[in-house]
């Protein structure tokens, strides 16, 4: 369970919710669950998928069956844009049949194959494969083709492919028997068809088919332009139960070798048995086997022969039919029809019924007469009807062709005052998925409510049998015996009824006598429908590529101008009301995508009920635009190639000029060679530039492409009709420049405190000498709250966070913030709202790292063995936002009991390995160190002494404690798990201890490692301390503040130096440290919480600016930059209360900074191919530990992309699935892999990165290897 909507109503019929998927959800299928007043549910299941839109679409089209007498067979590639234009460029096309599993073949030898190139020509290909080669008479073979298409868009080189699948076959026809009623009726002509097809149902044409009746030629039948033949059969002298009907092709002789594959022809069979009726008096509906549209008239021939003895000469007969409705049991029009009869008791008569929405999407029409002998004379037929509603609802755009953002109309049409939904999306969007809300997809959402049989709520309601059954008793007359026959698998009018639903209350005959029997029984087979099956195979003819054209002829007109800017993928997603009138027309402006739009909608109605509407399509679209294509990011000092295509979709050759407007921010010089500087490209051309662009600014740039159309003399006057020609199509495109080298962050941050007095602090800030010039920006946050800058981003963590202990690590983060700022009264809705969303999103991320066993891993891999450390956590972060957001008891009571099973029989629970951070050092204590752990969360998750494990560990940690304990890690969370508990002595012990080996130094208290990493020198600046040093110092505070009488002096100066460390989003160097600084901190200020009001002034050289903070802006972020950077400061602060400031300053630096901690390199491998221009190589990553420990804590590897160049998707996805990695994330043009740790041997792993934009004086770019929790990371850089 991921979220959770409850007591939800509706608005007219129809709920609308929304839901925000994280940005890296769980990939795989989703269930919506709604469960309704009654209990039951309905689900709906969608998917979540990596996708990327494609430009264009490509079909291929192939039979999709040939036979192994099939010479040759045609392949069809087509490409087209979305915009419903063809694509210009080239395809490859690959047909291969495998062998089977051969020891003897080397793989690249166990197929097949023939391979062919060719130009698109007006966007499609056909390509004849002659099936020779394939050997299809040869066993041996999987009778199959693979085949293959890859379109490549010239200019671009932008790819796309597509595959299908070929079956050979040996059934070169089938015989088909269509239209058949398995009961003839003795008197009235039996008819059917007979049906000859081919692979993929293509129609036989005269072709000579043999019909059988029980092994007795009946006669030939030559097939007609559909492949069908028609037979009837005269019943007259027939009285056998049952006989057999049997077609068969009358094939040419022809011989083959006996290894071959030979030729066949499947025959069809056909079992129909008799119908019975007391005074032989039969009905017969003619059958209609087509679907039936709704709203017309179907006209309804029946052929009868009645027996006439009980009638009167001068008698008429009525006939009355039924018809039931298609929504329910019980929903049946009655009507009459009368026939009058002569001389002729054999004869047929026709009606007309009304085919509406009531009778979709099946109807059963019963026919029946009252024969004056006192039987009911009878037939019934079934109507497929297709999925319609009562409720009407047309949905269609002002125009079938818009420009870009120009404005456009939808017309609505619905009942009167319905409520409606609407939606409309890129075409490219239905490529990826195709269409789910269709009048298909509702009705099989409606559970099937025809009657079939007396079965209703689990009542048996068959009824009784009206007369005992025939004893078998021979019969003797004329010298012979006679003895009855069964019966059993005659029709009869109950059986028809029966099936209906329909009960019957009458004193007539409408039910078969049976013969008694003695032996058991079985039902009669069912009838022998040999048809098609699994040959019966459709055939997708390809699509046609149609072009619009305005028949005008040309005159001098003024420029059509388009400015685009506007690219989204959905358009529409709305409710509207239609009303009185039953009509709605909503206006909007069109988004700028070359594409085609596909919206359509549903409307309810308290009247008349559900109406969907049919697609309506809109094909945005101008007959000339331009289209720019170039690299998401460039470093500073690159240049790289700007593609600029021009597309002519005008009636005539134009000539066009075409610029990239000229800006400060970049130089741009053209490429491409021009005659007379211009171009001429011709009608459904497309014409390609390029520019070479330096970048002279840093950050976002935008470019400007203007590409103009204007009658040219080159182009021929004849025939060119009237036309506007002058179009002006600008386009607005942004990339990133990056400065080069490595980006740094530094902070000094300061915790001011005044009581009416004024208090000030001087800084300096200062940069290394390797700086990357014009890289360097400073600047200064005020904040009145020292949890203001967490409040403001609520993720905390600088750092990547695609594990399960860092997501858990955010989530409790934020719970604590929300925490404090309730119990302070600052919670405002904004704040909570922005919790909301990232409390819900990370309560789905966390259950990707859920294990079966309710346990949690760091990774989520499969058979993963759990984390005690992490899933306590994960435990009773979810426990603290059950006040939020919704959280499944169920999953919290799994993962409550897998940590009780835990747990060793002294109380305390046994270390797995996973231990938070080996920084600590605390060799044999880390038992120990863990059960305090876990008590504490135990308690934090509101557990008290009542729940046993609770207990017991509490007493391991009380033995433990007096056999003694030596690690000043241990003390500290021993000393935080004892203040929770309320012990008081063992606490107040544990922290005089810890007390000792404290660093007091400038009216601030902290704890020291004994061994620390090495870190960067900086005068000015105070050093990071590392991740477990911090943490260490923020357990001691927690301990401080959960006794019953904190000593608040104490732990403001703790608070004090934990404020230098804070980084520029309000949290420290890692996941760990942060969690537990931002809970200790919390706690901290709930207890000081008092109102503030300051005035803080900083100056700087050139500069002066003055922050008013007070109770009503105490969570505002206030800052300002700096205007020279680096340079010196004073900041003053006068008032009452507490205020944080912060002085960032970031820069970009050439070279790594020096550290140690890891060994790492990089080889590049070229991809060779038959290509002359290589745009894929492969990297390998080789990484070893030198630092200090045994091994490392978890590693991230951040490699960035050089500019115009992106990771191949498929090979990092490998990566991970192979368990070479733990975890890999690619964000914007960075590519991250987890690694659990790395020791002194080196690890390497290789992926492969694709060239999709030229790029010139590539950058070098940084490839990071770094400790999670330590800072003592090495930078390589990546040359090209």
């Amino acid at each position: 369970l991921i979220f959770q909507w409850q007591n939800v109503t509706s608005f007219r019929n129809i709920t609308q919710l929304s839901f925000q998927l994280i940005s890296e959800p769980m990939f795989g299928d989703y269930w919506i669950v709604v469960k309704r007043n009654s209990g039951k549910t309905v689900t709906h299941r969608f998917a979540v998928k990596r996708y990327v839109l494609p430009k264009f679409e490509v079909k291929v089209s192939a039979p999709h069956t040939v036979t192994i007498s099939d010479d040759e067979f045609q392949v069809d590639v087509c490409a087209k844009y979305t915009f419903g234009q063809p694509v210009q460029g080239k395809t490859q096309i690959r047909v291969c049949r495998e062998y089977y599993s051969s020891s003897n073949c080397e793989k690249n030898d166990n197929e097949i194959c023939e391979q062919f190139a060719a130009q698109l020509e007006n966007g499609c290909v056909s390509q004849i494969v002659n099936t020779r080669v394939f050997q299809l008479y040869r066993t041996g073979l999987f009778m199959t083709f693979h085949v293959t298409a890859i379109v490549t868009e010239f200019g671009t080189g932008v790819q796309i492919s597509e595959m299908t699948s070929v079956f050979i076959t040996q059934l070169l026809g089938t015989v088909n028997f269509e239209n058949m009623d398995t009961f003839y009726r003795r008197g009235i002509s039996y008819f059917g068809t007979l049906k000859f097809l081919g692979p993929d149902n293509v129609p036989m044409v005269n072709k000579l088919l043999q019909l059988e009746l029980n092994d007795e030629f009946i006669g030939n039948y030559t097939t007609d332009e559909n492949g069908e033949a028609q037979f009837s059969i005269n019943t007259s002298d027939i009285f056998d139960p049952e006989f057999n009907l049997k077609a068969t092709y009358i094939r040419p002789k022809s011989c083959y070798l006996p290894s071959w594959l030979t030729p066949q022809y499947l025959d069809a069979h056909f079992l129909v048995s008799r119908f019975y009726s007391r005074t032989n008096s039969f009905l017969k509906i003619v059958p209609e086997p087509k679907r039936l549209e709704c709203n017309q008239q179907k006209v309804v021939t029946v052929h009868y022969a009645l027996n006439s003895e009980a009638y009167k000469d001068d008698s008429s007969v009525n006939f009355f039919y039924l018809v039931s409705l298609g929504h329910g049991p019980g929903n049946f029009q009655h009507f009459i029809c009368s026939s009058p009869v002569y001389t002729a008791w054999n004869g047929n008569f026709s009606f007309p019924v009304s085919i509406s929405a009531d009778l979709a999407p099946a109807a059963v029409l019963f026919v029946y007469t009252l024969h004056p002998s006192g039987e009911i004379v009878a037939d019934s037929i079934r109507f497929q009807i297709d999925k319609c509603f009562k409720h009407k609802v047309i949905m269609k755009f002002s125009k079938e062709q818009g420009l870009p953002g120009s404005n456009a109309s939808l017309y609505l049409q619905a009942a009167p005052d319905s409520l409606c939904a609407l939606r409309a999306v890129d075409k490219s969007i239905v490529l990826l998925e195709s269409e789910q809300l269709s009048a298909e997809s509702v009705y099989n959402m409606v559970p099937n409510i025809e009657l079939f049989g007396y079965f209703y709520h689990g009542l048996n309601l068959e009824d009784g049998k009206a007369d005992p059954c025939v004893p078998q008793k021979d019969m003797f007359y004329n010298g012979l015996y006679y003895t009855p026959v069964s019966n059993y698998g005659d029709g009869d009018i109950y059986n028809i009824v029966r099936n209906m639903g329909l009960k019957v209350f009458t004193n007539l005959h409408y039910r078969k006598p049976e013969v008694c029997v003695m032996e058991r029984r079985f039902p009669p087979p069912e009838p022998r429908y040999l048809g098609a099956g699994s040959y019966g195979l459709m055939y997708s003819a390809p699509s046609r590529i149609a072009c619009r054209e305005e028949n005008t002829d040309y005159v001098e007109q003024a420029i059509i101008q388009t400015v685009r800017t506007n690219f989204p993928e959905t358009w529409m997603w709305d409710l509207v009301s239609v009303d009185s009138s039953g009509s709605a027309t909503l206006s909007f402006r069109i988004p700028d995508t070359i594409t085609q739009w596909e919206a359509n909608g549903f409307c309810v109605n308290g009247d008349v009920g559900f109406g969907i509407s049919s697609t309506s399509t809109l094909e945005v679209f101008q007959p000339f635009f331009v289209e720019i294509a170039s690299p998401f990011s460039v470093v500073q000092n690159e240049q790289f190639d700007l593609i600029v295509n021009v597309f002519n979709y005008l009636n005539t050759c134009v000539e066009i000029s075409v610029q990239v407007e000229e800006s400060p921010n970049y130089e741009a010089n053209i490429n491409t060679r021009k005659i007379n500087g211009s171009d001429i490209i011709q009608a459904g051309g497309r014409k390609p530039n390029v520019w070479t662009v330096i970048p002279k600014k840093l950050g976002k740039v935008n470019i400007t492409v203007v590409a103009e159309s204007k009658r040219s003399s080159a182009c021929p006057n004849e025939g060119i009709e009237q036309q506007k020609l002058n179009w002006k199509d600008t386009v607005v495109k942004s990339f990133l420049v990056e400065p080069e080298g490595i980006e740094k962050e530094r902070t000094q941050s300061f915790l001011i405190c005044t009581e009416g007095t004024k208090a000030s602090k001087q800084g300096v800030l200062d940069l290394p000498n390797n700086v990357v010039e014009g890289s360097a920006r400073g600047f200064f946050t005020v904040v009145g709250d020292v949890l203001g800058l967490v409040t403001r981003d609520l993720v905390t963590v600088q750092m990547p966070y695609g594990s399960g202990e860092q997501n858990a690590v955010l989530l409790a983060s934020d719970t604590y913030v929300l925490d404090y700022l309730k119990s302070t009264g600052q919670l405002t809705e904004e704040v909570q709202s922005k919790a909301f969303f990232l409390l819900s999103n990370g309560y789905q991320r966390q259950l990707s790292f859920k294990n079966s066993d309710g346990s949690y891993s760091i990774f989520w891999q499969q058979n993963q063995k759990g984390s005690v450390w992490l899933s306590a956590l994960i435990f009773k972060t979810l426990e603290r936002m059950k006040k939020y957001v919704l959280i499944d008891e169920n999953v919290q009571k799994q993962t409550l009991i897998w940590l009780s099973s835990q747990q060793k029989r002294s109380g305390c629970f046994k270390n797995d390995g996973q231990l938070f951070n080996p920084a600590w050092e605390v060799g044999d204590e880390e038992d120990i160190l863990l059960t305090a752990y876990v008590v504490g969360m135990f308690f934090e998750a509101g557990l008290n002494f009542t729940f046993p494990p609770l207990r017991s560990a509490l007493f391991c940690l009380e033995a433990t404690l007096y056999s003694g304990v030596t690690n000043g890690y241990t003390h500290a969370i021993l000393a935080y798990a004892f203040a929770l508990a309320g012990k008081e002595e063992q606490a107040e012990s544990l922290l005089q201890t810890l007390d000792q080996s404290a660093t007091k130094t400038n009216n601030v208290i902290y704890w020291e490692r004994e061994r620390k990493p090495e870190t960067e020198e900086f005068p000015s600046f105070i050093p990071r301390a590392p991740s477990a040093q911090t943490e260490k110092t923020c357990y001691v505070l927690l301990a401080v503040v959960s006794q019953k009488t904190p000593d608040l002096v104490y732990a403001t100066k703790i608070v004090q130096w934990l404020a230098q460390q804070m980084n520029s989003h309000g949290g420290f160097s890692s996941t760990q440290d942060t969690t537990v600084c931002l809970l200790a901190i919390t706690r901290y200020m709930k207890l000081t919480f008092s109102k503030n009001k300051n005035t803080v002034t900083i100056r700087s050289e050139g500069s002066s600016d003055i922050f008013e903070v007070n109770s009503d802006n105490r969570l505002l972020v206030q800052g300002s930059e700096l205007t020279k950077a680096p340079g010196l400061y004073t900041v003053d602060v006068e008032g009452q209360g507490c205020t944080f400031i912060q002085a960032t300053l970031r820069y970009n630096v050439l070279l790594p900074e020096k550290a140690s901690g890891f060994s790492l390199s990089l080889e590049i491998v070229k991809n060779y191919s038959s290509d002359n221009f290589q745009t894929i190589f492969d990297l390998t990553v080789i990484l070893k530990y030198t630092g200090i420990h045994n091994k490392s804590n978890m590693v991230v590897i951040d490699v960035k992309m050089l500019s115009g160049f992106t990771p191949v998707m498929s090979s990092i996805e490998e990566l991970e699935n192979q368990g070479q990695v733990l975890k890999t994330e690619v964000k914007n043009d960075h590519a991250l892999f987890y690694l659990e740790n790395v020791s002194g041997t080196a690890d390497s792993f290789t992926f492969s990165v694709e060239q999709t934009n030229l790029v010139f004086n590539i950058q070098p770019a940084p490839v990071t290897a770094y400790d999670y929790y330590e800072k003592g990371g090495k930078l390589f850089i990546l040359t090209h």
